[in-house]
């Protein structure tokens, strides 16, 4: 069951057919934000958290005397998290747990596969989106103008786009899903 639940995040190897098309649609914007949220408080509780809660444990004074500065601190740490693991999921599978969710893919300008280069370069550039409100209405302006690319699209040569996940499923992974479907539906029929 946990696969099911699972399977609406968790990026595959195969990635779908990207959309070319749909790079400057505001939807695409929006479904962006989203999956950033669901990225960065993925970063946060599976990654960073268990990170803090060994650090609290072992160094005990220092942490306790950090105070309310602890949580300032966490959040700045959640920034190269997030692009380290930004980068490696778009690299490799094109996609984010968070763009998964929301249907969206990162490709190259052209439509093929994200390159580690690309990768590397759009995510490094996220700081440059993150120093502080300027560049981020910079960033915004600039998606909202020149279709829904920001400054670390454009370095990259890289777009996000709507992908055609759902049906370009695996078999396999359909079949999987279907199966159990079918046996919760025959479960829930017999209670």
């Amino acid at each position: 069951m946990i696969d099911w639940k699972l399977n609406g995040f968790l990026p595959t190897e195969r990635q779908p057919a990207p959309i070319p098309e749909s790079a400057g649609d505001r939807d695409v914007l929006l479904a962006r934000s989203g999956a950033a949220v669901i990225d960065l408080i993925v970063c946060y509780v599976l990654l960073e958290l268990p990170v803090i809660y060994v650090l609290s444990l072992v160094f005990r004074g220092p942490y306790e005397s950090l105070g309310g500065a602890a949580v300032g601190l966490s959040l700045l740490g959640l920034v190269p998290i997030y692009a380290s693991y930004s980068f490696v999921c778009e690299w490799r599978y094109g996609r984010t747990p968070g763009k998964v969710n929301r249907g969206l893919l990162v490709v190259m300008a052209d439509g093929s596969r994200c390159t580690y280069r690309a990768s590397a370069v759009r995510n490094l550039l996220l700081y440059v989106d993150l120093l502080g409100v300027p560049p981020v209405v910079i960033g915004l302006v600039s998606a909202l103008v020149t279709d829904g690319r920001r400054l670390g699209d454009h370095a990259a040569g890289t777009i996000v786009v709507r992908s055609t996940a759902p049906a370009d499923r695996d078999p396999a992974v359909s079949a999987d899903i279907d199966a159990s479907a079918a046996a919760r539906a025959d479960e829930n029929g017999r209670n």
